[in-house]
């Protein structure tokens, strides 16, 4: 049963409407007793039928902001800080975009629409990201949370992903960077690099290092946080002698063996060396390189120094073989030399 009530202002007669059903109470206020007395109706039919009013969703939906923060805070635990910052930019970015919409209204036509918009701004591979993180989204909404929802970009053409690039300096350009490290106002880039090239190490595991990863004595470095599963990288002489000599120096006494001891590079520490080896880079005549350059220097000299694929899997931490095969198309000349082998059979 609906309650009308009159009020009477200086701005005019309103009508405040009252209605409780099932539970649950709501009222609305009106310019008119025909209109207040048709929202009673239509409202309470709608109680009774138990769907959801207007501007609400149903039970087993979610408005997107709402999805978004549930899930970051739900996967959060379990990712590093630079991940969780991405999914927080990502998850910003799609807030912004679909404006308002919850999971249920959000279409495969709204997905194609914000690909096309983000390639315009972006490279496949961010965009690729971002509908991970969508579809990932999806899945838990509808496993873990019980909404009846479907991903709406599962069958959209995804960007196609850029080819993987690779590089590898030769030993006489290996030698002027060096050499360049060796004199930049970064104290520590020519230690830094010279790790890279050593061990293979991803260009945060190395810039973050802590002294109490560095095992001189049993000449392995122990990386148990790494983009990975935990894993030991074992040191060159080079890099044992080193370490020795930072150490006998004092070098990072904040714990850190690159690092200094404010915290701006924590979370990114490759970040710390970036600048710097770009100008090494640059002054060694080198174009288009990055740190990452280094490690895959150094996976495709440990496979053409005989190096068996599985034990370099091991070195770099990579889980499928398959990342490593694609450093074996540096082989090309050392496979031209092992064919001569068989260059005089059936004569």
């Amino acid at each position: 049963m609906a309650t009308i009530q009159t009020w009477k202002t200086k701005y005019g007669t309103s009508y405040r409407a009252s209605i409780y059903v099932q539970g649950r109470r709501e009222s609305a206020t009106f310019d008119s007793r025909a209109k207040a007395l048709a929202w009673a109706e239509e409202t309470a039919a709608l109680l009774r039928a138990g769907k959801p009013l207007p501007g609400e969703l149903p039970a087993n939906d979610l408005r997107l902001n709402e999805a978004v923060e549930k899930y970051t805070m739900a996967v959060a635990p379990r990712k590093k800080p630079n991940t969780r910052r991405l999914d927080q930019e990502i998850g910003g970015r799609l807030i912004r975009y679909f404006d308002g919409k919850s999971l249920q209204t959000i279409t495969s036509k709204d997905i194609a629409a914000y690909r096309d918009y983000r390639l315009q701004q972006v490279g496949p591979s961010s965009v690729i990201q971002d509908l991970s993180f969508l579809s990932c989204m999806y899945r838990m909404a509808r496993i873990e949370w019980g909404l009846d929802v479907n991903d709406p970009g599962a069958e959209i053409r995804r960007p196609s992903a850029p080819k993987n690039r690779l590089s590898l300096l030769t030993p006489k350009q290996i030698d002027t960077l060096l050499d360049y490290c060796c004199v930049s106002k970064s104290e520590k880039l020519y230690c830094y690099v010279l790790l890279l090239l050593h061990t293979a190490m991803r260009p945060s595991e190395g810039a973050g290092l802590r002294w109490n990863q560095v095992l001189i004595g049993q000449g392995m470095i122990d990386l148990t946080e790494t983009k990975t599963d935990p894993r030991r990288v074992p040191m060159t002489r080079t890099i044992r002698k080193m370490f020795e000599g930072m150490k006998a120096a004092g070098v990072g006494e904040n714990g850190f063996v690159f690092l200094p001891p404010d915290k701006e590079y924590r979370d990114q520490p490759h970040r710390y060396f970036r600048r710097s080896f770009d100008n090494a880079c640059r002054y060694a005549g080198i174009c288009n390189f990055t740190l990452y350059g280094l490690r895959h220097s150094a996976a495709s000299y440990l496979i053409m120094n005989g190096v068996d694929i599985r034990t370099v899997a091991e070195i770099m931490g990579h889980r499928n073989i398959s990342q490593t095969m694609k450093y074996t198309h540096f082989l090309d000349d050392h496979k031209l030399s092992a064919i001569g082998a068989i260059d005089k059979l059936g004569r």
